[in-house]
């Protein structure tokens, strides 16, 4: 396992995060399946682990505290974020602190983020001065180090660390190829490093996407960069997480692992090779194509969970991009029993805007489902 030096810490170059743990029959949190995981990242050389309050409808802290707790209080580094849209007052924030400390069995938290920061949610923090909330959190001992997590254009990180920079130690920041120019990535990165803030990686595969390339041309360029440069062939997970791992001043590079398969070729990625300056150059080749296939840029974060209508919203994305990247020629015998099994979609949205209020990627999702289902009734019409 590679590693990095955080001040005085020894951090693992992967983190494990607690946002896509493996779920049994119920939809709940399978915790034999997620103890193995556990127990694998340990062995791997992992020792920073991340959750939140919202991971798994708020279950996350409370699968942390009970299997980490299992371990050596020093052999691990914990991660937690304050749910800042929760907080009405600073005292909702010290309850929201003191709640998630107890629901980790922990004293203190290794590192601590202000939660989803945006241009939205700013306007609020500012107002409950929640910085300072975090300084206090820190000199108390209930944090050692504080930072902060966030899906905000570069400006308004600009501001942030312009004048809170000598308060707030690092930042979480949605980093992969696909978005190094799609998005904002890119320029997020180069002001972290302007403010020689150390970087916490989220969404290196974004949502999964990179592990599964919906597009066969974007995977041929990287295989045969990879044949070219005389390397042993690798899964496209590899790219994404060494792609971002090998950046400057990137302090850990966080992977939602869903199963103890992931998690083992995970572990491996990062004690294996580097990628060479010929996978490297052919990477942005990727990248475009990539996203010239892909039609929703939702990540699978799962932020809109709490639809009335109980609508899937990342699942039907996920399907779109899939089939989009094919053209939608693969599906047509079965795209309408497929589309389907999804459960509610477009026609059962009441617009009630909760989604798009959470998405963290300011997707118009209201108006993308209608599209998408108006394109599935016009392919299912043609197949028949």
């Amino acid at each position: 396992m590679r590693y990095t030096n955080f001040k005085d810490l020894k951090i693992s170059a992967i983190g494990f995060g607690t946002m896509r743990l493996p779920k049994d029959q119920d939809d709940n949190i399978d915790y034999e399946k997620g103890e193995e995981m556990v127990a694998a990242a340990f062995k791997g050389g992992i020792n920073y682990f991340d959750t939140a309050y919202k991971y798994h409808e708020g279950e996350s802290e409370n699968f942390c505290g009970n299997v980490l707790s299992k371990y050596p209080r020093s052999s691990y580094f914990l991660a937690d974020k304050l749910p800042t849209w929760l907080c009405k007052s600073a005292e909702d924030a010290e309850k929201l602190l003191n709640e998630q400390l107890a629901k980790c069995k922990t004293e203190y938290f290794d590192f601590y983020l202000l939660h989803s920061v945006s241009e939205e949610s700013w306007v609020n923090i500012e107002a409950l001065d929640l910085v300072h909330f975090m300084k206090d959190a820190k000199e108390k001992g209930l944090a050692k180090h504080i930072g902060l997590s966030v899906h905000c254009q570069p400006e308004l990180l600009e501001k942030i660390f312009s004048e809170y920079g000598d308060i707030l130690e690092f930042v979480q920041i949605q980093l992969n190829y696909m978005d190094w120019d799609y998005i904002n990535a890119k320029e997020l990165y180069k002001i972290a490093r302007k403010y020689d803030k150390p970087i916490i990686v989220m969404e290196p595969l974004r949502g999964g996407m990179l592990a599964e390339l919906p597009s066969k041309e974007a995977e041929k360029i990287l295989v045969e960069a990879t044949k070219a440069a005389g390397q042993s062939p690798c899964s496209k997970a590899s790219y994404g997480l060494r792609f971002t791992s090998q950046l400057k001043g990137i302090m850990c590079t966080l992977s939602g692992m869903s199963t103890l398969e992931q998690m083992i070729e995970n572990t491996e990625i990062f004690s294996g090779p580097l990628l060479t300056e010929t996978e490297l150059d052919a990477i942005p080749k990727a990248a475009e194509k990539l996203r010239s296939d892909i039609m929703v840029p939702c990540t699978g974060c799962n932020y809109c969970y709490e639809c009335p209508s109980k609508i899937k919203i990342p699942e039907i994305f996920k399907f779109y991009n899939d089939t989009a990247a094919r053209n939608f020629i693969f599906l047509w015998d079965s795209l309408e029993e497929l589309y389907g099994n999804l459960g509610p979609n477009a026609k059962n949205c009441i617009e009630c805007g909760n989604c798009q209020s959470q998405c963290p990627q300011k997707i118009n999702i209201i108006d993308k489902l209608k599209e998408i289902d108006n394109k599935y009734e016009e392919i299912i019409a043609k197949g028949k």
